[in-house]
């Protein structure tokens, strides 16, 4: 054997190895073996929650391989104001799915911890159309959910990891994912669209600098990323994604940014920095939420604006236009007959075309006793909830109908209730949540809106007389929660132009 058939022996068993390892890397067994393949490599990745150049949180994502398919754990934790100095007040929410090798859910668990109290749920799935989940809380008896989705879902956190499954993004594709959102409860379609793609420079690893008592960057990471546009409860989002299907960086246009960085920054210097400031102004949302109802004005004319000069309101926020709330540019004006009403451009509320149950139905029947007027079916039916459903504090937990036969539930179980009854008498309704003016402050609130001759608001929660146009919609859809309001509009900033009583 002479020296160039040696060395040709060495380089294609080099290669050679060089390609095992690499498939039984991303692909998590070796070429040829037995089973599909991992639709996406395992890894993990950690974030800083950032409003404006301030950390208020820490997120992290975590893929790991079983012999049955998929572990994917989402961790995201807030820190809001404090009460007292020493005393933390944190928001915590944790899930853990797992899934088949072809990204099929089998089950998952989720936990969320605020200062209310913890709820916690599990699920599993039996084929492509049953999910049944069981949700429980302390003091409370568990529930028990069966939900019929029209095809396969996924949770929110598997949405980028799907996406990159099926192949290197391109500018201009579109996808449609039905997901199953354990926080609220509800099924919903995400219609995604690859907007763009760049180049991000990311820190990958940390070293310990005793000097400064913190974590600095020790080395950096060129990442290709695509970004996928939706909308969620009306609300546009942008996700950067890697090709592994690993977040980079995550954009609310009215809220906080998410941006990958290495563990040792987002977390261990964000646990040793002293509490976040948080703006307290007048036209700030509040993130202390009172009892107090509001009081009813006739009609506000606001204008919203944002921390950063240099960014501007998006041109199309669909939760902020519609029914009684109409937009011009950054003024906002609230009343009856404020803003435009296309049934084309309002979203469709979830669960709008499930029948509702039996019970509700009858109960809604008995209530109106007769009432097919919509909008005074819409007050009979407020009115009802607001008298003889006593409200309370804790933990979402209790359906319409539990709610109904104990005659009690939190504020969002109350507004569950009245659109439940409403969807049963028949009117279109839908679970809305934004901000509410209590003095002078703007505090979070969820309420219902029914059609009528446009989106009306109605809520348990407000004095029984007068017109409700002293509230700002941000979402349609899902629950009002710190978090989200964190995540989603922490950085609205609202001034009163104009009040008419």
């Amino acid at each position: 054997m002479n020296r160039r058939t040696l060395a040709t022996l060495i380089l294609a068993v080099w290669v050679g190895t060089l390609g095992w390892l690499t498939v039984r890397h991303h692909l998590g067994q070796p070429a040829g073996g037995p089973g599909p393949r991992w639709p996406v490599p395992p890894g993990a990745a950690f974030h800083a929650i950032r409003l404006g150049e301030r950390q208020y949180g820490f997120a992290s994502l975590t893929v790991d391989t079983l012999a049955e398919g998929l572990r994917v754990t989402e961790l995201l934790t807030i820190d809001l104001p404090r009460e007292r100095p020493a005393l933390p007040r944190r928001t915590s929410y944790r899930t853990e799915a797992v899934y088949s090798r072809a990204l099929r859910l089998l089950r998952w668990q989720t936990d969320l911890l605020t200062e209310q109290g913890r709820l916690a749920a599990t699920g599993t799935t039996s084929g492509d159309s049953l999910l049944t989940v069981v949700r429980s809380a302390p003091g409370e008896r568990a529930e028990t959910t069966l939900v019929h989705p029209s095809r396969p879902v996924i949770l929110p956190s598997a949405i980028p990891l799907v996406t990159a499954s099926r192949g290197l993004p391109r500018r201009g594709d579109k996808l449609s994912l039905e997901v199953y959102d354990p926080l609220d409860g509800e099924v919903r379609t995400e219609r995604l669209e690859v907007a763009a793609e760049s180049l991000f420079t990311v820190p990958d690893s940390a070293e310990y600098n005793p000097s400064l008592r913190r974590w600095s960057l020790a080395h950096s990471d060129t990442v290709r990323a695509w970004r996928l546009d939706a909308v969620v409860h009306g609300l546009p989002v942008s996700r950067w994604i890697d090709g592994a299907g690993m977040t980079v960086r995550t954009e609310y246009p009215l809220g906080a940014r998410v941006e990958r960085t290495a563990f040792e920054l987002a977390n261990s210097n964000f646990r040793a920095l002293p509490p976040a400031p948080w703006d307290m102004s007048a036209g700030a949302p509040s993130y202390f939420v009172s009892e107090e109802p509001p009081a009813p004005r006739a009609a506000l004319i606001l204008v919203a604006r944002l921390t950063a000069p240099d960014a501007p309101l998006p041109g199309a926020v669909p939760a902020l236009e519609g029914g009684w709330q109409g937009r011009a540019g950054d003024t906002l004006r609230l009343g009856r007959g404020a803003g435009a009403d296309s049934t084309a451009s309002q979203p469709v509320p979830a669960g709008a075309g499930v029948p509702p149950p039996a019970v509700l139905a009858d109960g809604a029947a008995r209530i109106l006793r007769g009432e097919r007027r919509a909008e005074a079916a819409l007050r009979r039916l407020t009115q009802w909830v607001r008298r003889q459903v006593v409200s309370e504090r804790g933990p979402t937990l209790r359906s319409p109908a539990q709610a109904l036969q104990a005659r009690r539930g939190t504020a969002q179980e109350r507004v569950a209730l009245l659109v439940a009854l409403a969807r049963g008498a028949g009117l279109e309704a839908r679970e809305v949540w934004g901000l509410v003016r209590i003095g002078d402050r703007w505090e979070l609130r969820p309420w219902a809106e029914v059609r009528t001759d446009q989106w009306t608001p109605a809520d348990p929660a407000a004095t029984p007389a007068g017109p409700l146009a002293d509230r700002l919609r941000l979402g349609t859809g899902g629950e009002a929660r710190l978090m989200d309001l964190v995540l989603r509009a922490g950085r609205l900033r609202l001034a009163v132009l104009e009040e008419k009583r």
